[in-house]
């Protein structure tokens, strides 16, 4: 490399840069978990870790009943992140230096470039194979997803030693731990994940993104197919108007909770209703605080909406209208307004992916320990079925076997109590390799690099 490049990029190479970037993530993953006694996970992880910047509060760091007002910017994740890869890798550059030459340096290139190609190819999915599914399905499908990691690290790793001879082990590590941090940036960036909610006898085609939310209009006028508009949650911004030709009314946003609790409106004197119309004459939403990362039930934020709905063109007023999915199994559940003749349901829901498959429930199990209450197992039988693909098949999924289709994983997540319904959580993420790769060229180089400072030790001391 020449003396230029190299002092050019020496002072991103350095030793006591990679210090103090370690030292600010470790600083950041407290601030982060102490944030969640207030925060959940998901507000947490994209205002702390998944961010250039991120507004720490003093209040974290100190009782909350103190009050401790004010706060300061501080590095993010990805800022942090970013500085680390192009911290490795300045490193790489400027201190590995290539001791082959001829053919041994011919060799070890191609097998680099074989490694690469090998990495590349687990990645996107290329040697992806089903495992039956047993009781120990699990353990043998960690140990496969392993042995593939093993595979590319071995191969590397011998062409890391024909290539850098005796650095070859801490070559091999410095690219896991780039391998790690380029897949952090993959899932954060392009990872999606959602949940299926299914009753029995059901056949259901969407998914839904539970994080975000969507304002829905739904006209189910024609038998083939419900006409559905929708305003996403980004639209949603209290004192707002959103018109839109889709569109059946103009929409006021009065207020929006990310959190919320319904309150019977017939039993209580002190809440004001702002509902004039529809379900939330007889219940009242109160914002409540998100539930937070460190709440032992876990449970999940439930978003309401006030909306005001108006006609267009006229402006004349159509009343204003509470939007919530606690609405959902109650008397209100399908909350109608008449516009022009149509009628249409007024939903708050979770964001919907709609899929061109569809996954029906035929049974839905729930076991206990003999004599208890203990959940032993909770599982689903279901039938997949894409038309277009000609695929219809019947799948059980349970705790720890998932089922994988069409990139998404399906996993056996929860349930409802009392009721024959199934929750599956689904996740798509192409990355989701990469952190298996990392861990096994990490342990391969670390292996070598460790073995041979220690035979050298050995020997040396053998020879005094």
């Amino acid at each position: 490399m020449p003396d230029v490049l190299k002092s050019y990029l020496a002072p991103y190479a350095s030793l006591k840069l990679t210090v103090v970037l370690l030292a600010m993530a470790t600083f950041l993953v407290f601030a982060g978990t102490v944030a969640q006694v207030d925060h959940g996970i998901w507000t947490v992880v994209e205002e702390y870790f998944r961010c250039a910047f991120a507004w720490i509060e003093f209040s974290v760091f100190f009782p909350r009943d103190w009050n401790v007002p004010g706060g300061f910017w501080f590095p993010g994740g990805w800022l942090i992140g970013g500085c680390l890869f192009v911290n490795v890798l300045a490193a790489h550059l400027i201190r590995f230096k290539i001791k082959a030459s001829g053919a041994r340096l011919l060799a070890g290139s191609a097998l680099l470039i074989l490694g690469g190609v090998i990495t590349w190819l687990i990645i996107a999915g290329v040697f992806n194979q089903e495992i039956a599914a047993t009781e120990s399905a699990a353990f043998w499908r960690v140990l496969l997803r392993l042995a593939k990691g093993g595979g590319a690290a071995l191969v590397l790793l011998i062409g890391c030693i024909l290539v850098f001879q005796r650095r070859a082990g801490i070559v091999l590590l410095h690219g896991g731990i780039i391998l790690l941090l380029v897949s952090e940036f993959v899932t954060g960036t392009f990872a999606v994940e959602g949940r299926m909610r299914i009753e029995a006898g059901e056949a259901v085609n969407y998914i839904e993104e539970s994080r975000t939310v969507e304002l829905a209009f739904i006209d189910r006028g024609d038998p083939a197919a419900d006409h559905v508009v929708v305003i996403p949650g980004s639209g949603l911004r209290p004192g707002e108007r959103v018109s839109d030709p889709q569109l059946p009314v103009d929409v006021d946003v009065i207020a929006v909770m990310k959190n919320s609790r319904l309150f019977d409106a017939t039993r209580t004197n002190t809440l004001q209703n702002p509902a004039t119309a529809g379900t939330g004459l007889a219940a009242i939403a109160v914002e409540q605080s998100e539930v937070s990362g460190t709440d032992a039930g876990q449970g999940m934020d439930v978003p309401s909406a006030y909306v005001s709905l108006s006609r267009k063109g006229s402006g004349e007023p159509i009343g204003i209208f509470l939007a919530s999915p606690w609405l959902r199994g109650t008397v209100g559940e399908r909350q109608e307004i008449e516009v022009d003749g149509k009628t249409y349901e007024l939903h708050l829901r979770a964001t919907r992916a709609y899929k061109p498959y569809q996954i029906e429930l035929l049974e839905f199990r729930h076991d206990k320990y003999v004599g208890t209450e203990k959940p032993k197992n909770f599982s689903s039988l279901v039938r997949l079925v894409d038309e277009d693909k000609g695929v219809d098949r019947t799948v059980k999924i349970w705790m720890n076997n998932p089922l994988r289709y069409a990139g998404e994983t399906f996993y056996q997540s929860s349930f409802e109590p009392g009721r024959e319904v199934t929750i599956l959580q689904v996740v798509r993420n192409d990355g989701w390799m990469i952190p298996y790769l990392s861990c096994m060229f990490v342990a391969f180089g670390m292996s070598l690099h460790m073995g041979t400072a220690l035979i050298a030790f050995l020997q040396r001391r053998a020879a005094t």
